[in-house]
């Protein structure tokens, strides 16, 4: 192989890869903070639609994009999600708290 050849080939398979890993990669993240003192970073992506929440006391979930007549909703069994501007309701196994993004 031509060192040319070698460096495309390189290029594509370092871009293979990066599309495969696809939801890996965040297109924005928000911290936020709850009422009730839970804090978590929240990593949301568009394709496909889903939010990867971070807690403090390592703890992970992500969930996929819901419908939503208003705001960003995600939904995955008793967790739900849902933002709109900074604010944000977190509900876990029926408890839900207001949060707020603070960056």
């Amino acid at each position: 192989m031509t060192k040319t050849l070698c460096r495309t080939t390189s290029g594509l398979l370092a871009g293979a890869l990066l599309i495969a890993a696809g939801p890996a990669f965040a297109d924005a993240t928000a911290h936020y903070t709850c009422k009730n003192g839970l804090t978590f970073v929240a990593a949301f992506t568009t394709t496909p639609g889903s939010v990867a929440l971070a807690f403090a006391d390592g703890r992970k979930v992500t969930l996929p994009q819901a419908v939503s007549a208003d705001g960003g909703r995600y939904v995955k069994g008793k967790t739900e999600f849902w933002i709109k501007g900074q604010g944000g309701t977190l509900t876990r196994a029926g408890k839900t708290t207001n949060c707020q993004a603070s960056n």
